[in-house]
């Protein structure tokens, strides 16, 4: 397996009758200079086996937040929060920026290129650290000998961090020491006594068109569009004493769980163990996203109060973000439909979580009455429409 550095050591062992796999990422352009015959690892491994190591990490980020890991409780169960779990609003951070599913998925292809080259010795010069790490321990768990020195603990992974206005510690700061602001001026629609559409958006306002004016005339109610970016305005006195109390509960599992044996069995693919290049991966989920949902879900749960709206439409294009708001919404009792800006298709989802009551695909220029219906059956018949 070649990594990378002086093609001489594959050079030496491809004339002792060694194959020669270039590792993914690995410049095989000097092993073609050399004249040193070798194989891509898509070349062994076939789009089916790539496609396996990627299926790899997303199972592997489904099924984790599922493992019993303190007293016979999973971390889904162990960062509930208001009837749900936090874990819901954030699938898409676990699975692309922590280094779980990343070494999950380098796991799988080691192994399966043990399987499919039937290699019964394996050197691995070039490999960054970690990867010669789990290749040593893929071996290990087949039986195949290791030449390279990787034994010990790995050195963590680094883990994407939350930027720092969405640390809870900093959100308490905050300067939202009011009560209830005013509720938001109607995007469309006249205020006829009707309960409202409240539309909550993310940075793609432009791709509602002319939506907003169709929900208002057709259910004959007013029509409330609020951004994201507004919602720190409802972090009133009462949410913010809701973020310290979250902000507890994390802190919290970060101690209780930090460096237990029950976290460590967690980080386990197939027989092969990273959680030492993982360590960093809980922490960035408790100080991170998780607090981030929680200011987000309890904004949102106070804007409800304050518009009280019949039904909630979401146009919200990231997942994790989409996510907590539905889970604000089921927690305030007031239904939500789903948009799906110009999205291909829905990520397999890490943990199971309040769903909306309808979700549809959304673009300026398609016919709005399939929204208009999904809000008015969502609403069951609170929308003042006949």
């Amino acid at each position: 397996m070649w990594g990378g550095g002086s093609p001489a050591p594959a050079r030496n062992r491809q004339r002792e009758g060694a194959l020669v796999v270039a590792w993914p990422g690995a410049p095989a352009a000097s092993l073609e200079r050399e004249g040193i015959p070798f194989r891509p690892v898509a070349e062994v491994l076939g789009a089916e086996g790539l496609a396996a190591a990627d299926g790899a990490a997303r199972t592997w980020a489904r099924v984790w937040g599922r493992l019993p890991i303190a007293d016979g409780m999973s971390f889904r169960e162990l960062v509930e929060w208001r009837g749900s779990s936090l874990l819901w609003s954030t699938t898409s951070f676990l699975l692309h920026e922590t280094a779980g599913p990343r070494c999950a998925r380098t796991a799988e292809r080691a192994l399966r290129l043990l399987e499919a080259t039937a290699a019964a010795e394996v050197d691995a010069p070039g490999l960054a650290a970690a990867d010669r790490l789990l290749l040593s321990r893929a071996c290990a768990e087949r039986g195949v000998l290791f030449h390279d020195r990787a034994g010990g603990a790995g050195r963590p992974l680094p883990v994407a961090r939350a930027a720092p206005g969405s640390r809870v510690g900093q959100l308490l700061a905050s300067a939202f020491a009011s009560s209830v602001p005013p509720p938001p001026t109607p995007a469309a629609g006249a205020g006829l006594g009707a309960a409202p559409v409240l539309v909550l958006v993310g940075e793609e306002r432009g791709a509602l068109g002319p939506l907003p004016e169709a929900v208002a005339t057709r259910l004959e109610c007013p029509v409330l569009e609020v951004g994201l970016g507004e919602l720190p305005r409802w972090e009133t006195k009462r949410a913010r004493r809701a973020i310290a109390e979250a902000d507890a509960l994390l802190r919290g599992r970060l101690r209780a769980l930090s460096g237990t044996a029950g976290l460590a069995a967690s980080y386990v693919h197939r027989g092969v163990g990273f959680a030492d290049l993982a360590e960093n991966d809980l922490e960035a989920l408790l100080r991170g996203p998780l607090a981030a949902a929680v200011r987000r879900i309890e904004a949102a749960v106070e804007l409800l109060a304050a518009t009280r709206p019949a039904v909630v439409l979401l146009a919200v294009s990231r997942r994790d973000d989409r996510r907590s708001l539905v889970h604000a919404c089921a927690a305030g009792g007031v239904p939500s439909v789903v948009l799906r800006l110009g999205e291909e298709g829905e990520a397999a989802r890490a943990d199971g979580g309040p769903q909306p009551a309808a979700e549809l695909e959304w673009e300026p220029a398609r016919d709005p009455a399939p929204v208009v219906e999904a809000l008015r059956e969502a609403s069951r018949g609170r929308v003042g429409a006949g």
